[in-house]
């Protein structure tokens, strides 16, 4: 009897009572059982292979159930023929290696042992990563494959790269990376590309492993996505382990991030963040001068007109072919003018390398930022995301931040504005406006399907039946592909529009916030096509403005990273609405007296904080959402809606129907239906 069969049977035993005290099943889980109440499924014989010893989770038939603790462990007496059995075999494994495959059954992306428990035992003893295999696929049946998609995915995965390593628990995530590939799921790759990609994967695993512990929470799949979009087609070449081991170091906190359950901290008012730690108010109590404890607090306070706080705005479009561009644009000014010349700015282009201050990409505009000398990097396009993330990484000492909302990177910030609080009192105008002319019909205008967009139009939707209780809703979608939503508007008589939220529209056209529509006399029309005269009645306003000097304040005053804000293995998220003055509602002198009355009643409430849109029974076109005795939505229920209010005629678009620019958008911040 070899003293590694004590070991392991301690081990196993050691398993064995973790398991009974937290009172769980103490041995090896067998399929049988599993299936038992599944009926006849279909098998598919895949052939030989290795397979990852880490995915092997239990035994086919309850005939060797009890001899192995969960974690394949022996629990047999040292005085038995099956620990003779498994000595023999350990010394087997370290004088040639086994000869024999093991025969296994695979259900659910886990495998489970017909002949070869023994081997296994060693093999786990041992750490080994693979060994070979006789693999039989057990089809789950369509209730099955609904109730796990990720699953289904991978089937998809599997038949065009026939890889068992990789293990994903999200979904989309093996079509992102296969993207990242430069490949998608509907055909075979060739072999060259899957061995590249298993070789990146092996490469990134094997150097993962000691902080595996750090990491428990997720696996090592969904820790390779998270490295994939960081590091894109870079990470699939094969490259030394050095490097990896270097490029894993630098997004350890990355990872940490994207483990954590509640992944991003939510900075819900201008004030939190101004007053987070109140670190100048004991600052000052500090002694003062050369190396004293105030240079260690506040490191940050360093700015002054001679060294003015420096701040770049990478724009992914020319600001005035771009309202949402040129708002920020907007707001870059008005943040120059603020400080008085306490912050300079500078604006860069990246794809348009013919205009002044552009360039090539995103990654040749933060490299004239840092020569400039920026100390902090703005990009207010949500795909420009995975830019900066990477762009954050290389640059550590500049601060970046990401327009977006929900994006779980703690290397770049990120800031958005509560839009549904202004969408709301904007319903309440378009109800309005639709009860008056008998339609009670309204058309809604919206980008793409994003975290926070769902919020803003049912609150818009809510807003409106309170005032129209017929009210109906039509939903379109800019980014979908063949999109006409203003001829679809127009030749289904929908009078009242809610269209683009800027005042300022790249057409050149009045069609902005919620309008009013009617045919135009010759010589009166204000739309695009001066067909249509076009009423104003009220307008979103996003005062970026006030967004960006309150985060620069926080630069400026050294509170940019107190506890309070600046949260281990967190993201930090700026979302700010009315009463932090980033967003407002603007009515127009058409809209009727008593409405903006109530208007402006309402935006008081909400303001004070004593009003909420979603406070209430919310009802979905599927059914009830909240009801009175529920309790109130989080902030984060709110940003990730993924239903529609009840009045709302429309639906959520499917990523494929989207055009490439929505595509790229909605896999970045896009809600999960």
């Amino acid at each position: 009897m070899t003293d590694e069969y004590m070991k392991a049977r301690k081990a196993g035993e050691r398993t064995y009572k973790e398991k009974i005290a937290g009172g769980q099943f103490p041995f090896l889980p067998a399929l049988d059982d599993i299936l038992a109440e599944s009926g006849t499924l279909s098998q598919q014989p895949l052939g030989l292979m290795e397979i990852p010893v880490e995915l092997i989770a239990g035994t086919k038939t309850i005939a060797r159930q009890n001899s192995f603790s969960p974690d394949f462990m022996p629990l047999l007496d040292a005085d038995t023929e099956f620990a003779m059995k498994w000595s023999n075999l350990y010394q087997a494994q370290m004088r040639e290696g086994f000869n024999t495959p093991i025969k296994v059954y695979e259900y659910l992306h886990r495998f489970y042992v017909l002949e070869g428990n023994k081997r296994v035992s060693v093999s786990r003893f041992l750490d080994m990563p693979v060994i070979m295999a006789d693999v039989i696929r057990i089809i789950p049946s369509q209730e099955i494959l609904s109730k796990h998609p990720v699953y289904d995915e991978f089937l998809s995965f599997y038949r065009a790269v026939p890889i068992y390593d990789i293990v994903c628990t999200k979904p989309g995530s093996y079509e992102e990376i296969a993207a990242f590939a430069g490949r998608d799921l509907s055909e075979p790759w060739p072999s060259e590309a899957v061995r590249d990609l298993q070789s990146g994967y092996w490469h990134f695993a094997r150097v993962t492993r000691e902080l595996q512990t750090k990491i428990s929470d997720m696996t090592m799949g969904d820790a390779f996505l998270v490295y994939l979009r960081i590091f894109r087609r870079d990470a699939i070449r094969t490259v030394s382990n050095q490097e990896v081991g270097k490029r894993v170091k630098s997004i350890k906190k990355e990872l940490y991030t994207a483990q954590n359950k509640d992944k991003v901290s939510l900075v819900e008012s201008s004030h939190e963040a101004l007053h987070a730690g109140s670190l100048i108010d004991k600052a000052e109590k500090l002694m003062t001068g050369p190396g004293s404890l105030v240079s260690k607090v506040l490191p940050d306070l360093t700015y002054s007109l001679k060294n003015p706080l420096k701040a770049a705005f990478i724009y992914n479009r020319m600001p005035e072919e771009s309202e949402w561009i040129y708002n920020h644009e907007m707001g870059r000014i008005r943040l120059e003018r603020a400080y008085g010349g306490m912050v300079k700015t500078k604006m860069l282009i990246e794809g348009v390398s013919q205009e002044k201050d552009a360039c090539d990409d995103f990654s040749e505009a933060v490299n004239k930022a840092v020569t400039w000398g920026a100390d902090v990097i703005f990009a207010p396009s949500v795909r420009q995301s995975t830019d900066a993330l990477r762009a954050a990484i290389r640059y550590k000492d500049v601060k970046f931040l990401n327009c977006s909302v929900n994006l779980a990177n703690q290397a770049v910030r990120t800031y958005y504005a509560k839009l549904y609080e202004v969408k709301f009192l904007a319903g309440i105008v378009a109800g309005a406006a639709a009860a008056a002319d008998g339609t009670h019909r309204i058309s809604y205008f919206s980008d793409y399907p994003i975290y926070g967009t769902i919020a803003a139009i049912n609150a818009f939707a809510i807003g409106a039946a309170m005032v129209d209780p017929k009210v109906t809703v039509t939903l379109d979608w800019a980014g979908r592909q063949d999109n006409n939503w203003w001829r679809s508007t127009v030749e289904q008589g929908i009078h009242v529009i809610s269209a683009v939220d800027s005042t300022h529209t790249a057409d050149g056209s009045n069609v902005y916030g919620v309008c009013y529509l009617e045919k135009a006399a010759p010589g009166e029309g204000t739309d695009a096509s001066g067909e249509y005269k076009v009423t104003n009645l009220a307008a979103p306003i996003w005062k970026w403005g006030n967004l960006y000097e309150i985060i620069t304040r926080t630069i400026l005053d050294g509170t940019y990273h107190a506890k309070a804000v600046d949260k281990k293995d967190q993201a930090t998220n700026y979302w700010w609405g009315m009463a932090s003055g980033v967003v407002d509602i603007k009515l127009s002198d058409d809209v009727p007296s008593y409405t903006r009355q109530l208007v402006d009643i309402l935006k008081g409430d909400i303001i004070n904080g004593s009003l909420n849109p979603f406070d209430r029974v919310l009802v979905s076109q599927k059914g009830v959402e909240r009801s009175a005795e529920d309790a109130p939505l989080t902030s984060m229920d709110i940003i990730e809606m993924d239903w529609l209010n009840e009045n709302i005629i429309g639906e959520i678009p499917a990523k494929e129907a989207l055009t490439d620019d929505g595509k790229e958008t909605v896999s970045i911040s896009g809600v999960k239906k």
